[in-house]
């Protein structure tokens, strides 16, 4: 792994939001391979496989990291981890949604996943961007376009809420960032149980 990378992510590793983060990817299968790129204008950036990446993005996804950060600290890299983290997992809970709706036996603690997803990240509609429509309008009319799409709540919310001055700098009116963060930590806790419960541990 490249020196910069490896710094950044023993760094990241100190914050228990992404350990956690971490370990439900690595229970998936699904922790993101991370390198170093031309990214103007971003710290780093979850990239996911789909129709424009030629096959060149592994399934599990790639988080690319501004070259630019061989020459920054890697401590202040670490709310970014933690937010695209936060994509690769919220993509995993996605395809584990899925996954569990195809079973025709399912346990409690399954439909109980299902339901709490439903009621947060949604199948259908964008539930954490209809929730700020409601809480907060003039802030979701504002940030519409970007900040408050139901995948980027939910990675500000997480990365505003574990760090005190995340290099991001675009929060939220008081208690949304907490509130989002809370509910996406004890979804992924549940996924993480249901993961637990039906596979046994395995490594990257």
């Amino acid at each position: 792994m490249d020196p910069t990378i490896a710094r950044i992510l023993q760094k990241a590793a100190d914050n228990n939001e992404y350990q956690q983060l971490a370990n439900y990817l690595i229970s998936r299968r699904s922790m993101p391979d991370f390198n170093l790129g031309y990214m103007p204008g971003f710290y780093a950036k979850f990239i996911s496989p789909g129709l424009f990446t030629s096959g060149k993005v592994p399934e599990r996804g790639i988080i690319s990291i501004n070259q630019g950060a061989e020459s920054w600290n890697p401590e202040s890299m670490a709310p970014t981890m933690v937010h695209e983290m936060s994509h690769a997992a919220e993509r995993q809970m996605i395809k584990q949604y899925y996954e569990i709706k195809k079973k025709l036996n399912k346990t409690e603690l399954e439909n109980q996943f299902l339901n709490n997803f439903q009621k947060i990240i949604g199948s259908n509609e964008p539930e954490i961007s209809n929730w700020l429509k409601k809480v907060s309008p003039e802030f979701y009319e504002e940030n519409k376009g970007y900040r408050a799409k139901s995948g980027e709540a939910l990675a500000f919310g997480l990365e505003n809420s574990a760090f005190e001055s995340p290099p991001s700098n675009r929060p939220a009116p008081q208690h949304i960032d907490p509130t989002i963060a809370t509910t996406l930590m004890l979804l992924l806790d549940q996924a993480q149980r249901v993961q637990n419960q039906n596979i046994a541990p395995q490594g990257r």
